[in-house]
């Protein structure tokens, strides 16, 4: 699934652009594609944004990265967590 994150359509690079807003789809520092799925009170004042991995485009569907290289990509060993 190589290439760069919003290639695949025009949607999802201007999703990804957020000139005029803070985009909800984006690259982190670690190299995996998230999207904002919801927010989370912290201590300070500003709320948190909730993150989690985009696998397919939301816009054309293609393939953009798979569990397994999330989970190379951030490190997390324990992917059969949770399935008992």
């Amino acid at each position: 699934m190589a290439g760069t994150f919003g290639s695949c359509c025009t949607e999802l690079t201007d999703a990804m652009s957020g000139e005029e807003f803070e985009p909800l789809i984006t690259v982190g520092d670690d190299g995996v594609l998230y999207m904002s799925v919801g927010l989370v009170e912290l201590e300070d004042e500003e709320p948190g944004m909730v993150d989690h991995p985009v696998f397919f485009c939301p816009f054309c569907g293609k393939g953009l990265q798979t569990p397994e290289e999330v989970r190379e990509k951030t490190g997390d060993d324990d992917e059969d967590e949770g399935n008992a």
